[in-house]
C-alpha cells in the first residue's frame, strides 16, 4: 500500500468517527482472513466501508464484491440491524465504478471523498445560511441592516515588526493553521476585514482549493457562554443552519477555519463595578475565547479580533485570550489619502482632493457617505464642513453603540462621553488619561446607575477611548478630533445653562480646539442661542475661581459666532492654557477681554486689525505669535510683561513674499499658500486670503483661488461664508511645502501658471 493509500484511508476513517461518534474506537479489522479498510458496528446500525485512490473498474469490482460478502455475513448475524455498505474513491466515481456499484441495488452506496465528507457537514449550505446573517459590526450606516455590500477596500495590516499583510495572505495563513489576533481602534474595519477574510476562504472552498469552510462567530451573540459547543450550537441556531451537531462535529475534525470577531464584546456575570477587578474582569470574560483556542485541534487557523483599547498592553491581551507567544499580534491601521480615493471610487464617486478633516476611519467614512455629507463633494467641494460632519458623526457613533444592546440609549451613551471629554480636559493635550474610577463614576453619573453586565462592556469598548500608557486600566481619547466634538457638547450645555451646571473646570488645563468652538456655536445657531446668552455664560464663569480654562473656551465659541462686542465692563480671565488663538476678524472688538497668566501656544494677529480692537495680554506666555515680526512690533499697552518664544520668521511674512523678485501674481499666489499650508487651522475663509494685499494684488486674489483650486491645491466649503481648506493628498502638501521653502527657485507647474495671470 503507498504512503497516499493509507492517509487517504486514515482520513476516511477519522471522518467516519466523527459522523457515527458512538463506534469512535472501531476502524480497520481483519475478517475472514482478509483486511476490511473499516467497519463501524454500534447496537442499531453496521457500517462497512472500502476506500481507493484507484479510478479502475477492476478495483471497484473486488471491493464492491468484499462489501457485498460481509453485508450477506453480518445481515445472517443481526437480522435486526441497519447494514450498509459504503465503497468511497478519493475521486469523483467514474461512470465504469458507479455501474459496478448500481449492480448491488441500494446495499452498496458509492461516492467521493467529498460528498462521503459532506455527510459529516453540509459546507455549503452553512455557508449559504451564515451569509444571510449579521458580520460583526458590519451594517449599511444609512437602514443598518446587515445586508451591507459595499466594495471592500484593502487596509494595511501590520504586525510589531512593520511587516504587511493582505487578506489573501491572511486566509492562506489561516488556511495553514496560522493562529492570528487582528485589532484595531474603534471604527478601523474589523469586522468588515473579517467578513472579507471569511468571505476569500468561502470561494476557495467552493472552487475546490480549500478542504475546510469557514465558520465566523459574532462575539455579541455569546454573552454569558463560555463552553464551545453551547457557541457553535447557539451561533447554528441563529444563522438558521439545522444540523447543529453536524457543526460540532465538524469544528472538532478540523474542517473549519474559524474566526471569532469582537473580543470586546462579550459582557461577563458578576460584575461589581470595582476598578481592581477590571482586569480579572477581562480575563474572566474571555473564557469561551480560551475554550476555542484550547479545544480547537492542531492545525486549524483561528482569527479572533477586537478593539486595540479593550486590553490594557499585549501582554494582558495574551495571556487574556490564552494565545501562544507564535500567534500572530496584526494592527489594522486607518485608511490613508489613497485608500480613501478608492473608497470614494467604490461609491461610483472619483474624488481627488479630500479635505484636511476628514476622518480616515471606514466606518466614520461610512457615516459621511450614508448621511450623503460628502455626496456633493466633486462638483461643489465638501458643502458641510468639520463642524456638521463631526456633529452628525457623534451622533451617528453613539447610534451604532445603542444598537449593540448594552443598556443605555445613543442620547445617554452620548453624554456618557461627553462627560468623559471634559475630564480629559485635566490634561494638557486635552485627550486623558481617564481612570477606571473616573469611568464608573462618570457612567453612575450620567445614566444613573452603577454599571451592570452589558454597561461594563459599554464602559470598556466606549467608541474614540484607548489604553494609556499606564498600567491601571486607564482610557485616553484616540484621536483629538473626536475628542473636540465630544467636548462642544459639555460646552454647549453650559451656555444654555451654565446656572446649574455641574462641571468641575477648575481642573481643566486644556481648553477648546478651533474645531470644538466651530461644532458648540453651530450648534447655538441651529438652538436659537442669542449673543446675549454666550456672553451671560462667559460672565457667570468668571465669578467662579479658577475657571480660566472654561471662560477662554466660551471666548473661542463666541469668536466663532461672531460676537461683536463682550459688554461694557472689564473681563478679566486668568490661568487659561490655548492652543491657538486667532485675532483675525476686525468685525470683533476683544477689548474688553483681558488675559492674565495665561499660555498660548500661537497666536496669530491679522496685520489689518485696528490694535483698539485686540485684547490686553498681562503676564502671559506665547510659543508663537504669527503675523508680527518681533517686539516692536507689537503694541506695548496690549502685551504687558509677557514672554515670548519665537515670531513668525521675516522671511515667511507676507510683507517679505511681497518683496520677493516675482511677478505680483505668483507672490500672491505663494501668500495664499501660506495660509492654508504654513499657519495653524485647517481652514482660512476667503476674505482672510485677501487680508494683507494691497488693492492691486487683491485684484488678482479670485484668479488666483481659482487656479489653487483648479489644481487641487484646496477645496471650497460653503458653511456661514466661504472657507478654503487645504488638500489632504500627500504629494500635493509636499507641493506647497516645498514652494513654501524656495518659492523664487521653483519650478512647480502651479508658479509656472501663476506668471501668465495678469
Amino acid at each position: 500500500m503507498s504512503e497516499d493509500d493509507f492517509e487517504f484511508e486514515n482520513e476516511v476513517r477519522r471522518i467516519a468517527r466523527l459522523m457515527w461518534p458512538s463506534t469512535e474506537f472501531q476502524g480497520a479489522l481483519m475478517e475472514d482472513g482478509r483486511e476490511r479498510d473499516a467497519l463501524f458496528e454500534s447496537d442499531e446500525f453496521i457500517n462497512i466501508i472500502e476506500c481507493t485512490t484507484s479510478r479502475s473498474k477492476a478495483k471497484a469490482e473486488e471491493d464492491c464484491k468484499k462489501i457485498d460478502q460481509l453485508i450477506k455475513k453480518k445481515t445472517a448475524k443481526y437480522p435486526e440491524k441497519f447494514i450498509r455498505g459504503w465503497f468511497i474513491t478519493k475521486h469523483e466515481p467514474t461512470a465504469d465504478q458507479r455501474t459496478v456499484a448500481s449492480k448491488y441495488h441500494n446495499k452498496i452506496i458509492i461516492c467521493g471523498f467529498d460528498q462521503f465528507r459532506s455527510k459529516l457537514i453540509d459546507g455549503r449550505q452553512y455557508l449559504s445560511c451564515r451569509n444571510q446573517y449579521p458580520f460583526g459590526s458590519v451594517r449599511d450606516p444609512e437602514s443598518g441592516s446587515y445586508k451591507y455590500d459595499l466594495k471592500y477596500t484593502p487596509l494595511d495590516i501590520f504586525d510589531d515588526d512593520g511587516n504587511s499583510f493582505a487578506v489573501h495572505e491572511l486566509s492562506n495563513l489561516l488556511n495553514a493553521g496560522q493562529r492570528i489576533i487582528l485589532v484595531g481602534d474603534y471604527g478601523a474595519g474589523k469586522s468588515s476585514t473579517a467578513r472579507e477574510i471569511f468571505r476569500t476562504l468561502e470561494k476557495k472552498f467552493f472552487e475546490g482549493k480549500n478542504n475546510r469552510f469557514p465558520i465566523m462567530l459574532n462575539l455579541r451573540d455569546h454573552h454569558g457562554q463560555v463552553e464551545p459547543v453551547e457557541a457553535i450550537t447557539r451561533h447554528a441556531r441563529q444563522i438558521g443552519f439545522k444540523d447543529t451537531d453536524s457543526l460540532v462535529r465538524a469544528w472538532r475534525g478540523g474542517f473549519i477555519s474559524l474566526i471569532i470577531d469582537g473580543f470586546d464584546e462579550i459582557a461577563s456575570a458578576g460584575w461589581a463595578a470595582k476598578t481592581s477587578t477590571l482586569r480579572k474582569l477581562r480575563f474572566r470574560s474571555m473564557e469561551l475565547i480560551r475554550a476555542f483556542i484550547r479545544e480547537t485541534p492542531e492545525g486549524v487557523g483561528i482569527l479572533v479580533t477586537g478593539r486595540t483599547n479593550f486590553f490594557d498592553n499585549p501582554r494582558e491581551l495574551r495571556e487574556a485570550l490564552g494565545i501562544q507567544q507564535s500567534a500572530l499580534l496584526l494592527e489594522l491601521k486607518e485608511f490613508n489619502s489613497k485608500q480613501v480615493r478608492e473608497f470614494f471610487n467604490n461609491l461610483g464617486w472619483d474624488d481627488d482632493s479630500v479635505p484636511e478633516w476628514l476622518p480616515t476611519r471606514p466606518l466614520l467614512l461610512a457615516y459621511l457617505a450614508a448621511n450623503n455629507l460628502l455626496a456633493k463633494t466633486l462638483e461643489n467641494g465638501f458643502a458641510s464642513g468639520p463642524a456638521i460632519g463631526w456633529h452628525e458623526l457623534l451622533k451617528r457613533v453613539c447610534e451604532r453603540e445603542a444598537s449593540m444592546e448594552f443598556g443605555p440609549d445613543a442620547l445617554t451613551i452620548r453624554q456618557l462621553i461627553e462627560h468623559l471629554a471634559s475630564i480629559a480636559k485635566n490634561s494638557v493635550d486635552g485627550l486623558g488619561p481617564i481612570t477606571p474610577d473616573q469611568i464608573i463614576d462618570a457612567f453612575r453619573e450620567v445614566c444613573g446607575y452603577t454599571p451592570d453586565d452589558k454597561g461594563s462592556v459599554l464602559i470598556q469598548r466606549l467608541p474614540g477611548l484607548g489604553s494609556s500608557q499606564n498600567e491601571d486600566g486607564s482610557r485616553v481619547f484616540v484621536d483629538k478630533d473626536f475628542a473636540e466634538a465630544a467636548f462642544s457638547g459639555v460646552l454647549f450645555k453650559y451656555i444654555v445653562d451654565p446656572y446649574t451646571s455641574k462641571l468641575q473646570p477648575e481642573f481643566w488645563v486644556s481648553s477648546i480646539k478651533p474645531l470644538g468652538s466651530d461644532i458648540t456655536a453651530l450648534r447655538c445657531r441651529t438652538e436659537g442661542i442669542i449673543t446675549g446668552q454666550i456672553i451671560a455664560a462667559l460672565v457667570h464663569s468668571l465669578r467662579s475661581e479658577r475657571c480660566g480654562v472654561l471662560s477662554a473656551s466660551i471666548v473661542m465659541v463666541a469668536k466663532q459666532y461672531k460676537v461683536s462686542s463682550f459688554g461694557e465692563s472689564k473681563l478679566f480671565i486668568k490661568d487659561a492654557l490655548l492652543d491657538e488663538f486667532n485675532i483675525d476678524d476686525p468685525n470683533i472688538d476683544f477689548h474688553q477681554i483681558e488675559f492674565q497668566e495665561s499660555v498660548f501656544s500661537s497666536v496669530e494677529i491679522a496685520s489689518d486689525l485696528p490694535i483698539e480692537y485686540w485684547p490686553i495680554f498681562r503676564n502671559c506666555y506665547f510659543g508663537k505669535i504669527q503675523g508680527r515680526t518681533g517686539i516692536k512690533d507689537i503694541p506695548s499697552e496690549k502685551f504687558i510683561t509677557c514672554s515670548i518664544d519665537e515670531f513668525e520668521e521675516t522671511a515667511k511674512t507676507t510683507q517679505a513674499i511681497l518683496s520677493l523678485s516675482l511677478p505680483l501674481s505668483t507672490k500672491v499666489l505663494i501668500t495664499i499658500l501660506k495660509k492654508l499650508y504654513a499657519q495653524s487651522g485647517s481652514g482660512r475663509k476667503e476674505s482672510a486670503l485677501y487680508r494683507g494685499l494691497d488693492s492691486r494684488a487683491q485684484e488678482l486674489v479670485p484668479e488666483i483661488i481659482q487656479l489653487i483650486k483648479r489644481e487641487g491645491f484646496a477645496v471650497k466649503l460653503q458653511q456661514n461664508g466661504d472657507i478654503w481648506l487645504p488638500s489632504r493628498n500627500g504629494e500635493i502638501r509636499r507641493r506647497a511645502l516645498k514652494i513654501l521653502s524656495s518659492p523664487t527657485t521653483s519650478k512647480d507647474t502651479i508658479i509656472i501658471q501663476s506668471h501668465n495671470i495678469e
